[in-house]
């Protein structure tokens, strides 16, 4: 059996407004959208492989009150989705589930 994957809980400040508490995939979202800055980040960013659902976590973290745009990229067979923050966040705390924290 393959083991579970801990996914990090992130405690975030958004600019003018609410701290807000993130868990799972939508906590790994929000750390790749703060640390990649004005790059963003697209679903192939992840490490282990691309994000499959990204835009369900994006929408998730809107609806928490992040602000994030969607740019589209053209590639060779179409488009895919860049999301960059547009609201500052500062993140708080981390707690990665394994025994390890930042803050």
């Amino acid at each position: 059996m393959k083991p579970r994957r801990n996914f990090p809980k992130v405690r975030a400040t958004i600019a003018d407004g609410p701290t807000i508490n993130v868990t799972g995939r939508e906590a790994l979202t929000l750390l790749a959208l703060a640390q990649n800055g004005s790059r963003g980040v697209s679903g192939i960013d992840f490490p282990g492989g691309p994000a499959y659902r990204l835009g369900a976590y994006v929408f998730d973290l809107r609806g928490m009150g992040v602000g994030i745009r969607t740019d589209r990229e053209e590639h060779s067979v179409g488009t895919h989705a860049r999301y960059v923050l547009t609201t500052p966040v500062t993140i708080e705390a981390v707690d990665f589930g394994d025994g390890r924290a930042a803050a």
